[in-house]
């Protein structure tokens, strides 16, 4: 009798200890307090972004305790409470496939549109599971009109297992997708879990991007480790405010009363007398050549032209006086030819540049030095308006 007692007993208390585990919660992440941004100290690096949420059903999976949808969600919430309010629009997007999705591969659950936190959040709120397949190419695919439509800077964002992935699908939507916007895209793909095949996805993805980086969630979950990502992924250090001296109604740092070019653009690089200017040692030809060897000041100009759709004008070139007058001329001509070619390449309609060659007749140094002869040797954007 004593013995079926405490047969009874013991897996009464066996039970006891079962019930108790089934409902013990898993372990919560670390509470959340953003890092501050300073709004006023960062200006948008990016003109729109995109994150590309993973709802499929390898995300019901737990990783640390947790179901990996939960922690993609709140790595989301993450980066959407430490952006300050930035000028830039965005996009967020779900995929997989069934009742999560409406039954559909992919859903646009907010965007693209001017960013705002809290319009952000209650797109991410608005996803509540997820399951069936992982066509992350739809993901992708989802977005990129809108990506595609934006004039500047791009990031694009994926929060992943990397699990279950049809690879070559993904791979070749990323791959066009860059191959459309080529430089202004960089990719952050985020993996939650540690999935090995994953990672290397994940990896493969940024590498496509070129100019972004795969990062895991866990590494950047902390809120200090938060801010440094948002800081490196979306924002740029504001511009210094220059102390009140001489009127400079363009910005450009050149005073209007030795300005010759009062109407540059903001963000233009400008000579000492105020033209945006692209000399020989940026902008670089080879001797006795009109092939352009090094674009970078040239994209930056070409995101300042992109940005302003209506902006027209004049690419000039200039030449120190080495040589004859006919051979500078035509030197001028072609260097100014090769920049608007570029221009045009990347996306500037031909009717808004004018190329003209200056020769050596216009100056902007001594040509009795070395110093002054690499400074005449130029190429001017001057603007129309």
């Amino acid at each position: 009798m004593n013995r079926r007692l405490f047969s009874i007993s013991l897996m009464v208390a066996m039970l006891g200890m079962l019930a108790a585990c089934a409902t013990t919660p898993p372990p919560a992440m670390e509470p959340f307090q953003p890092a501050q941004l300073d709004s006023a100290s960062f200006v948008s690096s990016v003109d729109t972004f995109a994150i590309v949420v993973d709802a499929s059903s390898s995300m019901v999976e737990k990783y640390q305790g947790r179901h990996k949808f939960i922690l993609a969600k709140e790595i989301v919430s993450r980066i959407n409470q430490t952006l300050p309010p930035i000028d830039a629009k965005a996009a967020l997007v779900a995929f997989g496939s069934g009742a999560c999705l409406d039954k559909k591969h992919a859903k646009v659950l907010y965007g693209v549109a001017p960013y705002s936190e809290s319009e952000m959040a209650a797109g991410l709120d608005a996803l509540a599971c997820a399951g069936g397949v992982s066509p992350m190419y739809a993901g992708v695919d989802a977005g990129r009109p809108g990506l595609e439509g934006s004039m500047g800077k791009v990031a694009l964002l994926i929060v992943s297992d990397g699990k279950d992935i049809d690879q070559k699908a993904v791979i070749s939507s990323v791959q066009n997708l860059k191959d459309a916007m080529g430089d202004r895209l960089c990719i952050y793909p985020i993996q939650v879990g540690d999935d090995a095949k994953g990672a290397k996805l994940m990896k493969n993805i940024a590498d496509i991007g070129a100019c972004g980086f795969a990062v895991n969630a866990d590494e950047i979950s902390s809120p200090d480790a938060m801010a440094d990502f948002v800081t490196k992924v979306f924002l740029a250090p504001a511009p210094v405010v220059v102390a009140a001296g001489p009127m400079d109604s363009d910005g450009d740092g050149v005073p209007d009363d030795i300005d010759q070019c009062p109407n540059t653009p903001k963000g233009a690089r400008v000579n000492d007398v105020g033209c945006w200017i692209m000399s020989d040692d940026t902008v670089q030809f080879d001797f006795d050549s009109a092939v352009i060897r090094d674009t970078t000041m040239l994209d930056e100009a070409l995101v300042i032209l992109l940005k302003n759709p209506d902006l027209t004008g004049e690419i000039a070139g200039h030449t120190c006086n080495i040589g004859s007058k006919a051979y500078n001329q035509g030197l001028s001509e072609r260097r100014a030819n090769a920049v608007r070619d570029y221009f045009i390449k990347k996306g500037v309609a031909a009717e808004r540049l004018r190329a003209v060659g200056y020769g050596l007749n216009r100056p902007t140094a001594s040509n009795d030095t070395e110093e002054g002869r690499r400074k005449n040797r130029r190429v001017e954007l001057h603007p129309d308006r």
